[in-house]
């Protein structure tokens, strides 16, 4: 790698996000790695995702043409499986080797691993936890390689002797074990920055943290269960959940038809799929406007009592799922499939934004900031993944929920 020759960069060559952003993971590929053969950076989904959400020739094409550029510096190679018939680029596994490093770093600006704050406050925590090892976690190699996997990128403002400090502070909080809630041990120890060990169990178990130590706040539910005497007694004869509050807020006011009878449930996307929404110390209830008491009950009896075994559906409500008409709704719905395994996609609302996607509304990801969603593949709903997915890869456009008309 060090021996090829750096050529100077060819004037043609575009700066697009599209090259930088692939230098740049090869690049860090490249420095991760222990292995002797040649570092390749696969181009798939993950890595390269303007391939596959081109929705045309003419762009999957534009993108070859700068891939050909930047091969043409002689700095990297693209490796391809044999043509076929019908075989796509995409479909023939494109993969791009690494040839000179330092030439494509330089182009890129890409700062080297070894300069890096990450890096350098990594070997200051090696040296004194070997000091000092009684103030070194019980595994401190494990610790050191996951921020090497997983950098506390917030802490980069500090000196290293600060940044230390403040993870001795949170490992003094494990050994003492203080129950708190996990943003208020955050608090305490990242300069009142409430939010740095937000999914970072690995880390709290590293440092020593019993389970359980750390808390995390309870979801909030805002319900709208319907009028009892609509149901005839019940307290609902299913249950939506909706991603946005607006929607929610109009479809609990507009009780048509398709939702008389439904208990309506606003949980803040992704937060509504979590597992600790079925446990009474990890959920509280809300009721949107007066309710019975028996409707409560009910409610609660249903949430955190009916839980059947795997395979086994009982006398449960059904429960189905209404957001965005984007991959981030479906991957939405994936996850609460797995606290509700029968959940499935809502048909009178997904069908009436898939019928305006279908004619030709709605709008592209870059336009709604949305280029960094993730096709799920699937969701495990029959309706999802056999109508709407679909309809979204071949259209290439979203519609936001908000589009629906209650009633």
């Amino acid at each position: 790698m060090d021996d090829a020759p750096t050529p100077s960069f060819p004037a043609a060559l575009s700066r697009d996000p599209f090259l930088l952003g692939l230098a740049r993971r090869l690049l860090t590929k490249a420095e991760r790695s222990t292995a002797s053969a040649p570092i390749r950076l696969a181009l798939d989904r993950k890595a390269a995702s303007e391939l596959y959400d081109a929705v045309d020739d003419e762009k999957v094409q534009l993108l070859r043409m700068q891939l050909h550029d930047l091969c043409a510096t002689g700095w990297v190679v693209l490796h391809l499986d044999p043509p076929r018939t019908f075989a796509s680029f995409t479909d023939r596994k494109p993969r791009l080797e690494l040839c000179n490093f330092d030439a494509l770093a330089t182009w890129a600006d890409y700062v080297p691993l070894a300069q890096r704050w990450q890096w350098q406050w990594r070997l200051h925590l090696a040296a004194q936890w070997a000091n000092h090892p009684e103030a070194a976690p019980a595994d401190s190699i494990a610790t050191l390689d996951y921020l090497a996997r997983n950098p506390l990128a917030q802490m980069e403002g500090l000196s290293l002797e600060e940044a230390t400090d403040s993870l001795s502070t949170l490992i003094g909080l494990c050994r003492a074990g203080r129950v708190l809630a996990l943003r208020e041990a955050s608090a305490q120890a990242f300069q009142g920055r409430s939010k740095l060990l937000d999914h970072r169990e690995e880390l709290l178990r590293l440092l020593g943290a019993a389970p359980g130590q750390f808390t995390e706040p309870p979801i909030q539910l805002l319900l709208a269960p319907p009028v009892p005497a609509s149901v005839g007694g019940s307290a609902f004869k299913d249950v939506l959940f909706v991603e946005n509050l607006t929607t929610f807020e109009h479809m609990a006011d507009v009780r048509a038809p398709a939702w008389m009878d439904s208990l309506l449930i606003y949980a803040a996307g992704f937060r509504g799929s979590a597992r600790r929404l079925r446990t009474r110390p990890g959920c509280r209830l809300y009721l949107r406007a007066f309710a019975p008491a028996t409707s409560l009950l009910a409610i609660e009896d249903w949430l955190f009592d009916e839980q059947p075994e795997s395979g086994d559906t009982g006398q449960q409500a059904p429960v189905h799922f209404f957001g965005d008409l984007d991959y981030a709704g479906m991957q939405i719905l994936a996850s609460l499939r797995e606290v509700f395994p029968q959940a499935g996609a809502w048909r009178p609302g997904y069908d009436y934004l898939a019928s305006g996607l279908a004619a030709g509304g709605g709008h592209r990801p870059e336009q709604a900031a949305k280029t960094q969603q993730v096709d799920p593949e699937r969701t495990g709903c029959d309706y999802a993944d056999r109508e709407l997915l679909p309809l979204l890869r071949e259209r290439g456009r979203f519609m936001d929920q908000e589009a629906f008309v209650p009633g």
